[in-house]
């Protein structure tokens, strides 16, 4: 498993965050944490990669005391089919 990054209201999966296999963007607003967008390239979906992006910016959120707000569809699915995420939401 290649190992989570992070860079400006991102957090990325791969050699650089130019060329991402896996990519969540967000931005902060007010005391939430807002995800834009989850992906992962075409090869590598069905591995649970979009999963641990989201649950990287899970753990963002709760270090820094933050909210999720998800305006992607894949992320607010992750969040809101597990129980373990409801401090955050």
């Amino acid at each position: 498993m290649e190992s989570i990054h992070e860079s400006k209201n991102k957090f990325y999966i791969g050699v650089n965050e130019d060329e991402p296999i896996g990519l969540l963007n967000y931005h902060i607003e007010k005391d939430n944490l807002v995800i834009e967008h989850v992906y992962v390239t075409k090869a590598l979906r069905g591995q649970e990669l979009g999963v641990k992006l989201v649950e990287r910016a899970v753990t963002y959120a709760r270090e820094n005391k933050l909210k999720i707000i998800s305006n992607c569809s894949y992320a607010d699915k992750v969040l809101t089919e597990n129980n373990v995420y409801q401090d955050v939401l």
